[in-house]
């Protein structure tokens, strides 16, 4: 532990140097399951449980380096890109001229190694960075490693292709396909890489078409998601499904094609397609924080809130262990887990629980680099966010307006979701004055943002309908809330959503607070649409059902709300109000 803790000490000050020169203080970090610059893993490296059994064919004199390769293979389909990258150093040590240790380096490092259409997203919610940066002089940490990971994987899978010969002809195609996406004869074009690269994978499955990894791998790089606003699958996205469901088909074991098809179904109109990878993953890799996750981003978007809950409980549990575990582990991921525990239990109508988890997350100070940084997924500020997220959700219009709940943090991003949650609060008040003052503010706050300004240029929208609509020019309001909703649900992908809730859940609101019950409940019938079960948009839709004179229709929204909430608080306005209602309606 004490030599870990120089190398952390040694690795620090070369990244303030580095920041300090290369402006990389400005640049966003890469996506929380990639190692993060400067942060190349320390050896040595164990044999670890629960990771996933791999048995992939490589040349190596040494049983020991290959068991250490087949480890960090398994991490790599579980995308624990810091422990794969350990595994394939620890087995370097023990065979240096191991040259698919060196190839599982440079898939580990440069944080691409993800479902294709998350590269798509703002670098600042865990897209693509761009280019490595072109520098004379290379920043390396005390062990000689580039701290920029692209510049790693480059370095390494130029020393796997120096080694190609003395591998099989299956190992070099991998070799090759890799430095397909690293060759700097690309220049800085993405596309040019990753297409040379899938052509490489091609050619792989080509000549080897009983190979599994590859199979896996060319599905992961052609796996571009859904469209937003259809649903409808992207060019590559049908074809990856099929060859994913087409490996589990022969292998219900295989754990990377499970997680892969759970990435492949999100944000689907059929996520359900995914629950028995959901189930299967976690059983097969019951030891990965990742894996114990990934099920609850589905069942948070398919009517299983509880079990969403579990799944995110559960992954932040067994990450916990981990951070106390090694004094380097990064907690990225953590507050990840933490952040889409809260919005699971936000929509399972839980705001004690959603708040106790919350406190947690803030507990995080950021560091130094963090503090002046344009990543928005420190722990710190993710805690923020699901603060603000949370007391939105649930209404909580005196707690955002008692100056103490949500701490002051001078930054436009988070400047912009406090004067955001302020103007609503205000405007739900009837300060509609005060409320444009708060408008003013977040305008400014979206003017000077550095980071993803859509959602906050969506908040903009969103507090104009809620201040126009209750200031008495609901036309003007439902305009700018129509506007809001189509930006909101047009944003790419992101997990958890990049805006706080959907927003004709607020319309819906604002519509019932107005007693404009058709409004509201076509809102609501939208909000159900975005997501499925949710007690909110149940009970909202009652309402607007009861004020058309529809009770019977009303009754049967309230039941569906209860079910749906069985866990909620009971305080909760809904459950106070129109559970009675129901309770009293069965009784007769």
């Amino acid at each position: 532990m004490k030599t870990r803790k120089l190398i952390l000490v040694a690795v620090s000050a070369l990244v303030s140097l580095w920041s300090a020169h290369s402006g990389a203080q400005t640049k966003p970090l890469p996506d929380l399951c990639a190692v993060a610059p400067g942060a190349q893993p320390s050896l040595p490296a164990r044999l670890l449980t629960g990771m996933g059994t791999t048995n992939m064919p490589v040349t190596t004199k040494s049983d020991e380096a290959r068991a250490f390769f087949n480890q960090g293979m398994s991490q790599v389909h579980s995308f624990w890109f810091t422990e794969s990258e350990r595994s394939f150093l620890q087995a370097l040590t023990l065979d240096p001229d191991f040259a698919m240790a060196y190839w599982g380096i440079a898939v580990s490092a440069a944080g691409d190694y993800r479902p294709a259409f998350q590269l798509m997203r703002n670098p600042n919610e865990g897209g693509r960075r761009g280019a490595a940066p072109e520098s004379t002089e290379i920043q390396r940490t005390t062990n000689g490693a580039a701290i920029d990971g692209e510049i790693r994987a480059r370095e390494y899978v130029e020393k796997a292709m120096a080694l190609r010969d003395k591998v099989t002809e299956r190992e070099r195609l991998y070799i090759e396909s890799q430095w397909a996406r690293r060759d700097p004869a690309h220049g800085g074009d993405a596309k040019k890489k990753d297409a040379a690269y899938i052509e490489g994978l091609r050619k792989l499955g080509a000549a080897y078409p009983d190979d599994i990894e590859a199979v896996l791998i060319l599905g992961l790089a052609t796996l571009n998601g859904f469209d937003p606003v259809t649903k409808e699958p992207r060019a590559g996205t049908t074809e990856a499904l099929a060859l994913l469901e087409g490996v589990v088909a022969k292998d219900d074991n295989q754990f990377g094609a499970h997680h892969y098809l759970i990435h492949g179904w999100e944000g689907s109109k059929t996520p359900e397609r995914a629950w028995h990878a959901c189930q299967r993953y976690p059983e097969l890799v019951p030891n990965i924080p990742h894996a114990l996750h990934m099920p609850g981003h589905i069942y948070a978007q398919s009517d299983r809130i509880d079990d969403a809950v579990a799944a995110f409980g559960a992954a932040s549990e067994n990450e916990l262990g981990y951070l106390a575990a090694d004094v380097l582990y990064a907690n990225g991921h953590h507050g990840h887990n933490e952040h889409f525990l809260i919005q699971a239990l936000n929509l399972d109508g839980r705001f004690r629980d959603s708040m106790d988890h919350v406190k947690h997350l803030l507990s995080y100070k950021e560091t130094p680099r963090e503090r002046e940084g344009l990543n928005q997924r420190s722990v710190y500020r993710q805690g923020l966010f699901a603060l603000i997220k949370t007391l939105t959700r649930f209404e909580r219009w005196d707690l955002v307006l008692d100056g103490t709940t949500i701490p002051v943090y001078d930054k436009p991003e988070q400047n912009g979701w406090r004067h955001w949650a302020t103007g609503l609060a205000l405007a739900r008040r009837g300060e509609i004055e005060n409320a444009r003052q708060a408008l003013s503010d977040l305008e400014k706050d979206y003017d000077a943002a550095k980071g993803n300004r859509e959602p906050l240029g969506i908040a903009v929208a969103e507090l104009k309908g809620t201040i126009e609509s209750l200031a008495g020019n609901p036309g003007k309001g439902y305009a700018h809330f129509r506007e809001a909703a189509d930006r909101e649900a047009a944003q790419l992908y992101t997990e958890p959503p990049a805006y706080p809730r959907p927003v004709v859940e607020a319309l819906g609101s604002v519509a019932l607070a107005l007693k404009d019950y058709a409004t509201a409940e076509k809102a609501y019938r939208e909000a159900l649409e975005r997501e499925p079960g949710g007690g909110r948009a149940y009970f909202g839709l009652a309402g607007a059902l009861s004020g058309l004179g529809r009770v019977d229709e009303a009754q049967k929204m309230i039941a569906r709300g209860t079910a749906a909430w069985d866990k909620a608080d009971a305080d909760l306005p809904q459950m106070q109000k129109l559970v009675p209602t129901a309770a009293s309606a069965k009784g007769n």
